[in-house]
């Protein structure tokens, strides 16, 4: 009995030291920001992140998400299309997107919560954020990429970082209906099957990746990449920022669908990407 008392006593002391303590506080604090509505948390991450360089904000406001927990689906919570704003969980494109909202209304120096919402929606829909129904969605990272280097937001520098003439095509959407339950009319999969017309019309390409190490000193910290795939039907797989370590090597800073949180690789993203069978080359842009 005494030895029962002295080894709780023990672990009740050791609850505040060392691991125990670090992975308390961090529960306290993912608890605390679950209950903080998405302006209190977008108000708090843009005043952290202010008085740094432009090219450092969108990152900086990308790692301070890091061991945010993972949540596929995200934005198919409703029954009709709008906007959705989640800061709390992400996937990988949710990630991307609501980080480069954040530092764009940095760089259009007007940091309100409603700026926010308006490049988030206009990152998301065509037509500069038009909204009309499901298919108004920009759901394939290739068309985002391509969307977004045509208005202006985003620009395409794969070709000059060494991309190669990449030529696939794009058709998941259309041949797994099953897996997207709200493209649930004909007319709504009609115009989907005309938007995966559109993308196999238009011209991109990738870095292959066995050339991401040869490449790797063109990368900014916080350019976007999306990483190829040879999935039939389907462009790119996952998505994140480029983020250099101490050792100067690049890494991915990304939503896990693995570990369920946000996270950065443990391995630089070529080596990160080498093992991979299905992953073939990244498409790269980057903030204007």
């Amino acid at each position: 009995m005494n030895n029962f008392f002295l080894n709780t006593k023990r672990l009740a002391s050791n609850l505040f030291t060392g691991k125990a303590f670090y992975f308390i506080l961090l529960a306290v604090l993912l608890t605390a920001v679950q209950h903080q509505t998405d302006e209190e948390i977008y108000n708090t991450k843009i005043q952290n992140a202010q008085g740094v360089a432009l090219d450092d904000f969108t990152l900086n406001i990308a790692k301070s998400f890091l061991n945010r927990p993972y949540k596929a689906h995200t934005l198919d919570v409703n029954s009709s299309e709008k906007l959705v704003v989640n800061l709390r969980e992400f996937d990988c494109a949710t990630l991307v997107e609501s980080t480069i909202a954040m530092g764009l209304t940095y760089r259009k120096n007007d940091i309100s919560f409603d700026k926010f919402k308006y490049y988030l929606k206009r990152l998301r829909y065509y037509n500069k954020g038009t909204i009309k129904g499901y298919d108004s969605r920009i759901h394939y990272f290739s068309d985002w990429l391509y969307t977004h280097a045509q208005d202006g937001l985003l620009e395409d520098i794969t070709p000059s970082m060494g991309g190669i003439t990449w030529k696939k095509t794009v058709n998941f959407m259309s041949s797994h209906w099953n897996k997207y339950p709200l493209a649930n009319t004909p007319v709504i999969q009609e115009k989907i099957i005309k938007i995966e017309d559109k993308i196999n019309n238009q011209s991109f390409t990738y870095i292959p990746k066995n050339q991401i190490r040869k490449i790797e000193n063109q990368f900014q910290n916080g350019d976007i990449i999306g990483i190829t795939t040879n999935i039939e039907g389907l462009d790119i797989s996952h998505q994140g920022f480029a983020i250099r370590l101490q050792d100067k090597r690049v890494y991915l800073l990304h939503a896990s669908s693995d570990f369920k949180r946000v996270m950065v690789t443990d391995k630089p993203l070529a080596e990160y990407m080498a093992k991979n069978k299905t992953q073939t080359g990244i498409m790269v842009a980057r903030l204007k």
